[in-house]
């Protein structure tokens, strides 16, 4: 039982001599003197110990989604100040981008030009994120957005959701969900 609570087990010093006063003694008349000094010096009792190991286990938050999550913050801010130039550096050189029902885009020149097309159909445009996720290598971002279109100057609602995925800290691929009527004249 003290074993188990982690104590030391100690035995008694009576229980000892009791078992050095029950063992024959040789009968040598010349030896008396040594056997009483063998009894006298007999060892002392073992202390047997027992090394109680405790692992502790600590819980650590590792955020993984950290540079994930800094990332779409980017975007969102880049894309609140209508800052094209910038985002540019967000994407991978061979990124895919697609537009609600068109086919898709490939590469950096081809984001450039369709950040050129953007500006020509808009004269103003103002996004806000409703609600951002990351999570694994997605980014999704619900925005709100007002535009006003160049051609007629008619401010029409503009809600959409973006889907971003990412590879090695860049937008390598992205989907672009809304009404594609709302940017009819």
């Amino acid at each position: 039982m003290g074993m188990r609570s982690g104590k030391a087990l100690k035995l008694k010093k009576p229980a000892a001599k009791k078992a050095a006063a029950k063992a024959p003694a040789k009968k040598s008349p010349a030896k008396k003197a040594p056997a009483k000094k063998a009894a006298a010096k007999a060892p002392a009792p073992k202390v047997v110990t027992k090394t109680v190991t405790k692992t502790v286990t600590k819980t650590v938050s590792v955020d993984k989604n950290a540079a994930l999550r800094a990332l779409a913050q980017r975007i969102v801010d880049l894309t609140v100040a209508n800052n094209d130039e910038e985002s540019l550096a967000l994407y991978a050189h061979n990124v895919e981008s697609r537009e609600a029902a068109n086919p898709p885009m490939t590469g950096i020149d081809a984001i450039r030009e369709k950040f050129k097309m953007w500006r020509s159909m808009v004269s103003d445009a103002v996004f806000l994120p409703r609600s951002v996720s990351a999570d694994g290598n997605t980014i999704v971002i619900e925005w709100d957005g007002r535009v006003t279109l160049a051609t007629t100057g008619r401010v029409a609602d503009f809600p959409e959701v973006a889907v971003h995925e990412i590879e090695n800290g860049k937008i390598v691929r992205e989907r672009f969900y809304y009404d594609p009527s709302v940017l009819q004249p």
